[in-house]
């Protein structure tokens, strides 16, 4: 390793026996991706400048690609974009420091695979679905779009209740959704979760892990949720990811360019 330099951590794996994974690092260096091993657990790493890594749609890419590359042959507890450590000793004692915790992960995750659901309702089919058998809200929507300027405090009054109106009302509508399609899928995962919603027309944005026997199964079932609901909601199905969601080992360490010393 050239002086000055670190090494960038991917994943951690179980293996017995140093591996190296071809030229593939990040960066565009074309840096060998190898293992550094502590007993039957390995880090999978690249030499790298002590940089922080611009995440642009180049570098993520290949920081994944690296990853999936080890997830052909491995299971993988995959690492934050962007973190570095300084030198060889440092992940060694990491390794260590991680050691039982990891290998307890390894065994839960282990021939499974993290996929991804998020499900919006269609633009044109969000204020359509909202208002429907809600005579309050048609009301006050009509009563707003009527309303002339002068009555501005009025007019802020009733879009204000307009606003919480429509909230409560999807709020009722996605749970109908969530019963269906988070609850029907969870049934076919070993694990799941739901994270933050980031937008008022998201309904869900769930990850399920899932034992690599039953993806096809998996897969079935969103399909034929997709094919019931198509005409009124998009379904972004992805995957297959390393298992971001349900490992934390090397994820507590997340941070761009983060350096130990």
């Amino acid at each position: 390793m050239k002086s000055g330099e670190g090494k960038y951590i991917y994943c951690a794996i179980r293996s017995l026996e140093p591996r190296s994974f071809g030229p593939i690092g990040v960066g565009n260096r074309h840096d060998e991706v190898y293992t550094i091993n502590y007993l039957d657990l390995a880090m999978v790493v690249s030499d790298s400048p002590i940089v922080i890594y611009d995440p642009d749609r180049k570098n993520a890419i290949q920081h994944e690609r690296v990853i999936s590359r080890v997830m052909e042959e491995y299971t993988v507890i995959p690492a934050s974009f962007g973190l570095i450590f300084k030198t060889e000793e440092d992940v060694y004692e990491l390794l260590k420091k991680i050691y039982t915790e990891a290998k307890e992960a390894l065994v839960k995750i282990d021939n499974k695979i993290e996929l991804g659901l998020k499900v919006f309702w269609k633009k044109e089919c969000f204020a359509q679905e909202i208002e429907r058998g809600h005579r309050e809200l048609q009301k006050l929507k009509l009563e707003v779009a009527r309303q002339r300027p002068a009555s501005q405090e009025s007019v802020y009054s009733k879009k204000f209740r307009l606003g919480q109106l429509v909230e409560e009302a999807a709020a009722r509508k996605r749970a109908v959704y969530i019963g269906e399609i988070y609850n029907g899928l969870k049934k076919y995962a070993a694990a799941s979760t739901t994270n933050e919603l980031v937008t008022p027309r998201m309904i869900l944005n769930a990850a399920f892990l899932v034992d690599r026997n039953r993806e096809k199964e998996f897969d079935e079932q969103v399909n034929r949720l997709y094919m019931k609901y198509h005409k009124i909601l998009d379904f972004k199905y992805t995957g297959p990811w390393p298992p971001y969601n349900f490992v934390k080992v090397l994820l507590k360490l997340e941070g761009i360019g983060e350096v130990r010393r």
